[in-house]
């Protein structure tokens, strides 16, 4: 493989942020190299939306594809970093020719992440742009914070929208190091049976 590869996962640890009201991450050795164990083993747990994520139909929408079910050649493929100035994706930041992309949005949260306290005037994605992506064929919609909605609508309409017409949600991104370009986007989920979400490994290959 050649060209450069940027790492956009946030690194799973102890304290990390998670969606309030979400349980916080468990992190516990099993066993430790030493006179009664030969091996290292340890135990995690966590929800299937957790730091850097995809989101799954199964979501939201009642029988959609859980991770197990999407296509892994839908989380390999061409993508878009746009920068995004301002509280909110809007269709103005959607490209007109963008059938079959994955569209990363890099807002202030990809160089001013706080893991000890949730943004809850974070960036999100508006309705109008979502709209708008599903009208343009976008693959996936990304963004570097835990939620494409903002904090406290519990209508979710980003969320439904773009879900409900099979564009895929990637949650979570550390964009801080890829500047506004195309790439190929590499973000594989765990194969969960019935799973509406799973940690990625999401980095881009700068060709």
């Amino acid at each position: 493989m050649t060209g450069r590869i940027i790492d956009l996962s946030r690194t799973i640890e102890p304290g990390a942020l998670v969606y309030p009201g979400d349980p916080p991450l468990g992190m516990q050795p099993l066993c430790r190299i030493g006179p009664n164990s030969p091996y290292n083993l340890l135990e995690l747990r966590w929800t299937t939306h957790f730091l850097t994520h995809l989101d799954a139909p199964l979501h939201f929408i009642e029988g959609g594809a859980s991770t197990a079910g999407i296509p892994p050649e839908r989380l390999i493929g061409p993508a878009l970093v746009i920068s995004v100035e301002g509280p909110a994706v809007l269709p103005r930041h959607i490209p007109e020719s963008v059938q079959g992309m994955s569209l990363l949005f890099r807002t202030r949260h990809s160089s001013a992440w706080d893991s000890g306290a949730y943004d809850r005037d974070h960036v999100y994605v508006g309705p109008a742009a979502a709209e708008t992506m599903v009208a343009r064929g976008v693959n996936l919609a990304g963004i570097d914070y835990l939620s494409v909605d903002p904090f406290g609508d519990e209508q979710y309409p980003a969320h439904r929208i773009l879900l409900g017409n099979g564009v895929l949600i990637l949650e979570g991104l550390d964009l801080a190091a890829a500047p506004p370009g195309r790439y190929t986007l590499v973000a594989l989920p765990l194969k969960i049976s019935g799973g509406d979400g799973s940690p990625v490994r999401a980095v881009l290959i700068d060709l």
